[in-house]
């Protein structure tokens, strides 16, 4: 990374602070906004203001997501009363600069686009899905290790979907001994749980197996359609814990998991929650690698 490049960091959790800490100690010069209740000025200054953090930058760098509702930044750890619009940003940004952020919906990327900046979004790197699928499942586990009246060795565990986080679940779960069942619909997934020593069941389209209802202490869920309506919560009792990891809009009749006493969390943004150093760390990884491109071209 070229020395003394300036990032404005704005908004996020610990994990955009760590990313900023990281990125300082690369050789960056950092500035923060919308994370003063994290910021500690003696290793990262603090804007005295939007505008004044966005001067001179040659590049911004939103958080994980970049919005919740698409008009205002995420910003968790803010001070100020005043919330901070995406479009306030994009008006303040130098022209030429680079926008970085992580799931920047496409209405932001198309404005910053028309006003002359480039817009970079590392969530769409499969090298940062990769491992940061893999501290959503060390997370996952901790859920049920703390939640949990009995050891995971031995443990009727099933995990719905095959993709990224699905895959390193199993690996994590069958190296504690638990008993895990795939239920997934592609026939090579499910080859590929089987040769790992899984138990598999063919997931249809929209349709969880019936097995799925008794018998198992935890059920993960990675397959971010509808499956878990009323009519399987119902079979299910509180002795099944049903963890939701997919991501918006869940997998889960959450209202019908309200009125039925289902033992059911919807645990999103993990790596936030429960791992955001190395999380922060492997923001500040990609960030760089993307700031490297851009000054060579790539």
């Amino acid at each position: 990374m070229k020395q003394q490049k300036k990032i404005a960091v704005l908004g996020g959790d610990l994990r955009q602070y760590i990313a900023a800490r990281e990125l300082s100690l690369s050789g960056a010069s950092v500035e923060l906004w919308g994370l003063e209740r994290s910021a500690r000025e003696e290793e990262i200054p603090v804007a005295r203001s939007l505008v004044s953090a966005l001067e001179g930058a040659d590049a911004v760098l939103l958080p994980l997501p970049a919005t919740t509702d698409g008009v205002l930044l995420f910003s968790p750890l803010a001070i100020s009363e005043k919330r901070i619009r995406l479009c306030d940003i994009l008006s303040e940004m130098p022209s030429g600069s680079l926008l970085i952020g992580g799931r920047i919906p496409e209405t932001v990327v198309a404005s910053a686009e028309a006003s002359g900046i480039r817009v970079r979004d590392y969530f769409d790197s499969e090298e940062f899905q990769i491992q940061n699928a893999y501290t959503t499942a060390e997370a996952a586990i901790s859920i049920a290790m703390n939640s949990l009246t009995r050891n995971l060795r031995g443990a009727r565990v099933a995990v719905t979907g095959f993709g990224r986080i699905a895959k390193h679940l199993v690996r994590l779960l069958l190296s504690l001994s638990a008993r895990v069942t795939v239920a997934a619909r592609k026939s090579e997934d499910l080859a590929w749980a089987e040769s790992l020593g899984c138990d598999t069941l063919f997931l249809r389209e929209g349709v969880v197996p019936s097995e799925l209802a008794h018998g198992y202490d935890v059920i993960y869920n990675t397959v971010p359609h509808w499956l878990f309506g009323r009519e399987f919560l119902s079979m299910t009792t509180r002795d099944t814990f049903l963890i939701d990891l997919a991501s918006v809009p869940g997998g889960v009749d959450v209202l019908a998991a309200k009125e039925l006493g289902s033992n059911v969390l919807w645990a999103t943004s993990l790596p936030g929650k429960y791992a955001p150093t190395s999380a922060g760390q492997l923001i500040a990884a990609c960030v760089g690698k993307i700031l490297r491109e851009e000054v060579s071209g790539e």
